[in-house]
């Protein structure tokens, strides 16, 4: 009895810890068609350090979420994996899901084969766009690469990269071990733009000494800096001009000289008799004109949107032009840009997170924001010499 106790009064203490690190989100796990519950499955939030497993009755306790929107995953040897986009506003109070069985593999190959070769076809070029170019990517090393699966299209002449398991990546620059459950890899060799994405789960690596973690800590800071990330968080909090971004943007801008035209000469309306030649001349090409104009602005004001219920959304037209630099730290100006695959709003959260996933990265960021340089969205900038408090 004293034992049953113990662990009860263990674990109520373990979940009051929970509660002061940070929000907690709790479930369980069942499988969808025996509807047992399912222990040891892997329950994270996408692109952060925060996971754990599932108990033996398959429920899972999951503390220290700092505010945010994160996407939450859960994912089991030959289950389908399951998401679910959540907000520390209005986290669920116990979250219950049924995994459902994947169709196997063997099906998938017949629908779909895959090349042989793949890797010595295509492997290089992969962990170039994936893992990156940067000297961080260096000191990453993709150690299951057998578990990829490489699909060449020859009619739309597009390459398609899936993973049968969570791919496993040691990046020795940043101090992490990646898991990374890779949904998709595209690369449209007609238009040359390449997207992925997937769900990546971060553990920090053990130092050997101090000076390696600070090796950690400043590439960590490096990477961050000037980062997609480091411009959302400072987006959302409005201090874009204070951290050292220039934002450049297009909104549309009313055609007044067009407005003034319509006004005053219609179209086969309007007697012509009394109005000089060319004036009608000048109404006829400002007619012919759009109603709006595109004009680029560096004011960030149209940029953000604070909504009744205090989410934030961003959205513009065609490219937002960043640049960013740091004289003080070395970091020279380099310009990116941003692009909405589609013409809907996009939310923003405090940790740099944003949804729907419909960003296309150009420039600058086309080449640094791969698995190499990629951060936590739990990641604290702190200061040189001071020690991180990512992941305690």
């Amino acid at each position: 009895m004293r034992k049953v106790v113990f662990l009860v009064l263990s674990s109520f203490l373990t979940y009051i810890q929970l509660l002061a690190q940070g929000t907690v989100l709790s479930g369980s796990v069942r499988d969808s068609a025996t509807g047992k519950p399912m222990p040891g499955v892997s329950v994270f939030l996408n692109s952060t350090s925060k996971g754990t497993v599932t108990r033996a009755d398959g429920t899972f306790t999951l503390g220290g979420i700092t505010p945010g929107r994160y996407e939450v995953i859960i994912s089991a040897v030959g289950y389908q994996t399951f998401n679910l986009a959540i907000s520390t506003r209005n986290l669920p109070t116990d979250l219950k899901v049924a995994l459902h069985v994947k169709a196997s593999e063997l099906s998938a190959v017949v629908i779909e084969p895959y090349m042989k070769d793949g890797w010595k076809k295509y492997g290089k070029f992969f962990i170039d766009n994936f893992i990156g170019t940067t000297e961080n990517a260096s000191y990453c090393k993709l150690k299951n690469k057998e578990v990829l699966r490489f699909h060449y299209y020859l009619k739309s002449r597009k390459l398609s990269v899936t993973a049968i398991d969570p791919l496993i990546i040691e990046n020795k620059a940043l101090g992490y071990d990646l898991e990374y459950r890779l949904e998709r890899f595209e690369c449209d060799f007609s238009t040359n733009i390449i997207s992925y994405f997937g769900y990546p789960l971060f553990r920090e690596m053990t130092a050997d000494d101090p000076q390696t973690r600070q090796e950690w800590e400043r590439h960590r800071r490096y990477a961050y800096l000037g980062s997609e990330m480091h411009f959302l968080r400072t987006l959302y909090k409005g201090q874009l001009h204070q951290e050292g971004f220039i934002v450049e943007h297009e909104i549309e801008v009313p055609n007044i000289e067009k407005q003034r035209v319509k006004n005053i000469y219609k179209p086969n309306i309007t007697k012509t008799d009394s109005i000089p030649i060319d004036s009608l001349h000048h109404y006829w090409d400002v007619l012919r004109q759009p109603d709006f104009f595109i004009q680029k602005i560096k004011s960030t004001d149209d940029l953000l949107t604070i909504h009744p219920d205090l989410t934030k959304t961003m959205y513009f037209l065609g490219d937002c032009t960043v640049i960013y630099g740091n004289g003080r730290l070395g970091i020279a100006y380099q310009e990116s840009a941003i692009n909405l695959l589609e013409p809907v709003s996009i939310e923003i959260g405090e940790n740099g997170s944003y949804y729907p996933p419909t960003i296309l990265s150009k420039g600058n960021w086309s080449k640094t924001e791969t698995i190499a340089n990629l951060l936590p969205r739990d990641y604290e900038l702190v200061a040189p010499g001071t020690p991180s408090k990512t992941l305690q």
